[in-house]
């Protein structure tokens, strides 16, 4: 078990929801009752509330000398990291709003996304320095923040900055998928975030429990992990590793003692089919993103039947949850629920003219309370169609209008029942379709292009896009020459796994492109080289765990796993069957590395090599150890 914590009497703060404060204040608070208490851990570095109080106080001092005031934007190009929490927590000591950058975006995503906002600073991990430099509208100062945060442990104590925050100012701007072909930032206030973790009803932080952080900073669920965490004296501890397995996932949750966790629906399912041996800390687990499968809560409760279940629901436009609902044991209908509205929090199920419909019809959910976004950021005309103020038996309130389908019952207990529009959900990430359509029509080599998400199973979806392409355009490299353009501009969980070329589309009787009648490629129909069919043991084995990972009857052992529309949580449920059926360890990178049947199979048999992602992360861990060293010695 790891034990970070110099003094083992926590005397952290009971905070308590108040709409008009701000983060950093509360955090601030709870250094000051515990000082020596471990706030943040990444591996073998670690900060306890006063290092981490007074680190990102030299941190925001630096920025406002930088110029940053009230409400102005900060990226932030970082993995999830210790790194990262100090940033967020100067940035906003700073006056200052941080946006999050996923690394793994394309350059026009971020180049669409920075020139909107502007931002004056972005710090940056080593690691993608070169990336963020050709952005082409990249105009503010960029910072290498393992440098600039190392500077700043052998630095003298910094005053902290005189800004004046309060509950309704600019925390954060995140982006999501939009439906009119570009991305969208949802601008989210301080109250927002405080009041999805403090005084709540459907978790309960301690000062006590340790808190996992598996997700990207890009994604809200980051936001439940971190903010949870700090603003109630509790331990967070991260996954250091961009990509891990569920092995890597179950061992560092024994190791650290975690006790509460957050995972992606899809992760959720992985977990409780494949981990494996006792969780004895863990006392609560939540999951959501997606249609959550009872199948899967029902086999991790027979498990773990003294873990607390929770199946949460919630757009990024009421900050990370809405609704809530607890798993019991004996759960046996066949569909669960998304659960009862969470404290601070409203909702309404509306008809077509935005009036409330009897319990047990169904409608659009409508969100209400301090969770609900300032508004979409530089996006007034959308921010008025989406969030709306209407009458129901609560009174005149503000809503937003979340375009999902539901049914509310008497008894409070909500229902999902799809959407309204052509916004799906795989792996935990929104995707808008017409996003994805408005790029495709922007190649010139296209007359038109059609997208679709075909279910072919409860936990298997697949993107398809349809492609008409102009006269003389459909060359033998029209269909990847495309394909690569999508890549260059969205990012990877947004590109179609299959790609249709058809000379025109089929149209209703009232000229309309009639959608029902493109149907998915057939994959059965492939022919496979007689010397790309699996020979091998460890061939036949792969192929097996691709064909039921990818819903499909026939791969080509030299196929890369990504052309085939998998992806990275696929490959986590491939590593974990790989795993169980070789009964040894398999470093899980190598699946990235070698994503072909055939190059994985040689790898399995012969023998493993070093990984130069990890080999960097250990540097990187080593230089931050070191300088947490000395601050630590500068502190005493």
């Amino acid at each position: 078990m790891i034990d970070y914590d110099e003094e083992k009497t926590n005397f952290a703060v009971a905070m308590h929801y108040d709409r008009d404060r701000c983060l950093h204040d509360m955090v601030r608070e709870q250094a000051q009752a515990a000082p020596h208490a471990t706030a943040v851990v990444f591996g073998d570095t670690a900060l306890n509330y006063r290092e981490l109080d007074r680190l990102s106080d030299a941190l925001a001092a630096y920025l406002v000398k930088l110029g940053i005031r009230r409400a102005d934007i900060v990226g932030l190009f970082l993995p999830r990291s210790l790194n990262a929490i100090v940033c967020k927590l100067a940035i906003l000591k700073a006056g200052g709003a941080y946006l999050p950058l996923d690394p793994a975006f394309p350059i026009e995503h971020l180049d669409y996304v920075i020139g909107e906002c502007e931002p004056k600073v972005v710090f940056v991990d080593s690691a993608y320095g070169d990336k963020i430099s050709v952005v082409p509208s990249m105009r503010g100062r960029v910072i290498e923040a393992s440098a600039i945060i190392a500077e700043m442990t052998i630095s003298p104590p910094q005053p902290r900055p005189s800004v004046k925050i309060g509950g309704d100012d600019l925390a954060y701007v995140m982006y999501t998928s939009g439906s009119t072909g570009r991305p969208k930032g949802t601008a989210i206030a301080h109250r927002s975030i405080a009041r999805v973790v403090l005084d709540q009803t459907y978790v309960d932080f301690q000062p006590d429990d340790v808190v996992l952080h598996t997700a990207t900073i890009a994604f809200d669920a980051a936001t439940l992990e971190i903010w949870g965490a700090l603003l109630n004296g509790s331990m967070l501890v991260g996954m250091p590793d961009t990509s891990f397995s569920v092995a890597r996932l179950s061992n560092l949750i024994r190791e650290a003692g975690i006790s509460i966790m957050f995972l992606t629906t899809g992760l959720f399912n992985v977990f409780a089919d494949h981990a494996d041996g006792d969780l004895p800390k863990l006392r609560h687990v939540l999951f959501g993103g997606d249609v959550g499968s009872a199948v899967h809560a029902r086999r991790f409760l027979d498990r773990h039947p003294g873990c607390k279940l929770t199946n949460a629901y919630g757009p990024t436009e009421t900050t990370v949850f809405a609704t809530a609902f607890e798993v019991p044991a004996n759960f046996s209908e066949p569909e669960l629920p998304i659960g009862r509205a969470i404290a601070h929090t409203g909702i309404a199920v509306l008809d077509e003219e935005l009036r409330e419909v009897p319990h047990g019809t169904e409608g659009q959910l409508a969100i209400t309370g301090d969770g609900l976004a300032i508004g979409y950021f530089k996006r007034p005309e959308m921010t008025g169609e989406k969030f709306v103020t209407i009458s129901t038996n609560g009174g005149q309130k503000r809503y937003y209008l979340t375009g999902d389908l539901a049914v509310l019952h008497a008894d409070g207990m909500v229902a999902f029942k799809g959407r309204r529009d052509r916004q799906v959900k795989i792996n935990g990430k929104r995707i808008e379709l017409d996003e994805i359509e408005a790029t495709l029509r922007r190649d010139p080599r296209l007359a038109d292009g059609i997208v679709l998400c075909h279910v072919q199973s409860p936990t298997l979806k697949r993107i398809v896009a349809y492609l008409c392409p102009r006269q003389g355009s459909a060359g033998p490299d029209f269909v990847p020459s495309v394909m690569a353009g999508l890549r260059a501009a969205l990012p990877a969980y947004m590109i179609p796994s299959a790609a249709v070329v058809v000379d025109a589309f089929p149209l209703t009787p009232a000229g309309k492109v009639d959608r029902s009648k493109l149907q998915p490629p057939p994959m059965e129909q492939i022919e496979i080289a007689p010397d790309a069919v699996a020979k091998s043991q460890t061939e036949t084995l792969l192929t097996r765990l691709w064909q039921d990972a990818l819903g499909t009857a026939k791969i080509d052992l030299d196929r890369n796993f990504f052309d085939l529309g998998g992806t990275s949580l696929q490959l986590m449920e491939i590593h974990a069957g790989l795993e169980s059926e070789l009964e040894r360890s398999v470093d899980v990178v190598a699946l990235f590395k070698h994503p072909t049947i055939r190059e994985l199979a040689r790898y399995v048999d012969g023998k493993a090599s070093g990984s130069p992602r990890a080999i960097a992360a250990a540097q990187r861990a080593a230089l931050q150890r070191k300088t947490m060293s000395q601050f630590r010695r500068s502190s005493s």
